[in-house]
């Protein structure tokens, strides 16, 4: 392991402008967003009340937004609470039988 040894005043300009890119970063690109959570499909059916296809049209039909890691669907947790906000639940997939089957 090797040591370095800087003069103090060396050190504090140093820091001072690490401080000031921290500081120009932050007034470019904003503070760090909290991470979102993400809901695998299941837990959004139970959430929701739904079954998987039911799921399947809310993402056919962008009313639900998700994510895919690795073919797997996520969620997230503010997407699927607006959902269940909304004054009144995305249409059901239409009845694709005919009348009376």
């Amino acid at each position: 392991m090797d040591y370095v040894i800087i003069e103090s005043s060396a050190w504090e300009a140093l820091k001072s402008r690490i401080e000031g890119l921290h500081e120009r970063m932050s007034e470019l690109f904003g503070s760090r967003a909290e991470p979102t959570e993400l809901l695998p499909g299941e837990a959004v059916c139970r959430i929701l009340g739904v079954s998987r296809r039911t799921l399947q049209y809310y993402r056919d039909t962008a009313a639900l937004p998700f994510v895919r890691i690795e073919h797997k669907c996520y969620y997230r947790r503010e997407d699927v609470a607006a959902l269940l906000a909304e004054s009144g639940s995305p249409e059901p997939p239409p009845n694709r039988l005919p009348e009376g089957v």
